[in-house]
């Protein structure tokens, strides 16, 4: 039987995608036309990647826990797992590369070399530096997802016995890392990469998965509640710096608890979500590809109009988040109409997995 479809999760996969959103916004506007977006309210919009992260986690395990240690199921959730990034990745990233050759979108794709296209294509890490100014800022998140899936599928593809010693191995090295006990040299792209923080935020969706699939949570409101009060705190935390912590605390473990406290709910009774909430979760990864290249070129535009829209504070604002709804909705209408089709054809039953 097939988990319950949890519509709170694809909800919080779409807010996720509008805090970066906006959060890029804010980056747009300093690098277009000079200026701060919404006086950087949205400067914590970068927490949307550590709750993606745990949600991937959260539903990774949450659909795919009865095939660990089952070989057999190895071809199939690879297969979903292919599906569900590249296909839709490497047409937005052509196009890209494209406009970029015929257009000077982005000049410096020009003096890339070969390896660095491959490993952009493949998702391969590699220096973020080289991926916003030369391909998809955004993919290095796909990265981590792309490890992630790779490691779940050593649980799938191994024994227990097998793969439990090499995924404890991997783990201890990270969170020794993380605690500051293991120093990794800081030149070394992939050793740091291997032993991101961000894989924790990972380990925390899984597990947080493992505690509502074994119903231990008998009231999830408590849960669902401690969790947003802990990340308004890390968010009014970002905005004064008053303690400099990881991510993975100050957001990696609020949305953990929101989403143990919000999915044991929803497990227990049906809730009513906004339909096009649901639509936006469903078109989140669109969104979360393409809203920069929008939001990009829409300022650039309007910067080079004759009448001055970026000098006073609050038509400037006002233009920004228009922008930002526009290069939402981009993403939606990509969703409908490019990233759903092309999952229905490569493989139906992923469309919304």
């Amino acid at each position: 039987m097939s988990a319950k479809r949890l519509n709170l999760i694809q909800v919080f996969r779409g807010l996720a995608a509008v805090l970066v959103v906006f959060a890029h916004t804010d980056l747009i506007y300093n690098q277009n036309v000079n200026q701060d977006f919404l006086f950087k309210m949205f400067l914590f919009g970068g927490s949307g990647v550590d709750f993606f992260f745990v949600l991937s986690g959260f539903i990774m395990f949450y659909i795919h826990y009865k095939d660990i240690g089952h070989p057999d199921k190895l071809g199939t959730f690879f297969s979903k797992r292919f599906t569900r990034i590249y296909p839709l990745y490497w047409l937005i990233l052509t196009s890209k590369i494209l406009a970029s050759f015929l257009f000077s979108y982005e000049p410096n794709t020009n003096a890339r070399g070969i390896g660095e296209f491959i490993k952009a294509f493949l998702l391969f890490p590699q220096d973020r530096t080289i991926l916003s100014s030369s391909f998809l800022g955004v993919s290095w998140t796909l990265s981590f997802e792309m490890f992630f899936y790779l490691m779940f599928g050593v649980l799938i593809c191994l024994k227990p016995k097998f793969s439990f010693p090499i995924i404890v191995g991997w783990l201890s090295g990270v969170f020794l890392h993380f605690l500051g006990v293991i120093q990794f040299p800081q030149d070394n792209l992939l050793i740091q990469f291997l032993f991101s923080d961000y894989n924790l935020e990972f380990v925390l969706g899984s597990l947080a998965a493992y505690v509502v699939l074994n119903k231990k949570v008998s009231n999830g409101i408590p849960l669902l509640y401690g969790g947003l009060f802990l990340y308004t705190l890390s968010v009014i935390n970002s905005w004064y710096t008053i303690i400099q912590l990881s991510s993975v605390v100050l957001f990696g473990i609020p949305c953990t608890l929101i989403v143990i406290g919000s999915a044991s709910l929803e497990l227990r009774k049906n809730i009513n979500v906004p339909v096009f909430l649901v639509f936006l979760g469903n078109a989140s990864y669109s969104v979360y590809l393409v809203h920069g290249f929008f939001m990009n070129q829409m300022t650039k535009i309007l910067s080079k109009l004759p009448f001055p829209l970026f000098e006073n504070l609050v038509v400037s604002n006002i233009v920004g988040f228009i922008i930002s709804i526009i290069a939402i909705m981009c993403g939606c209408v990509i969703y409908s109409y490019i990233e759903k089709p092309l999952l229905t054809y490569f493989k139906p039953k992923a469309v919304t997995t």
